[in-house]
């Protein structure tokens, strides 16, 4: 019976430390800088992707512009192709709608498809 604890033990011990970060498609992306232009009073967000996969995958990210208060004032995407694994991309993402206030970005949706 004590064998059977042991293996028991050493299972439990090795599942618990082969476990590898979870690297979900929105944990590959961060925002790196988030402003209004004061031309065209058009958001823009610069946006990192990072590839943690071990595919070559497409990303398509969807950024919000919102007011301080939380209001949601613009809505913007970005979409890159071809992003192979362990390579780092920075692309952007442009609202469409002409803001006159300060805004803050914030990534609501991340879809990678391999491939």
């Amino acid at each position: 019976m004590a064998v059977v604890v042991i293996v028991v033990i050493v299972v439990a011990v090795a599942i618990g430390t082969s476990k590898s970060p979870n690297h979900s498609p929105s944990a590959d992306v961060k925002i790196t800088s988030c402003a209004v232009d004061p031309t065209t009073q058009l958001p823009l967000a610069r946006v990192e992707i990072h590839n943690h996969s071990s595919k070559a995958s497409t990303y398509s990210v969807t950024v919000e512009f919102d007011a301080r208060n939380g209001t949601r004032l613009a809505e913007g995407a970005a979409l890159s192709l071809t992003v192979a694994p362990g390579q780092t991309v920075k692309t952007s993402a442009g609202g469409l709608d002409q803001v006159t206030q300060k805004v803050t970005c914030k990534v609501t949706k991340v879809n990678r498809i391999a491939g």
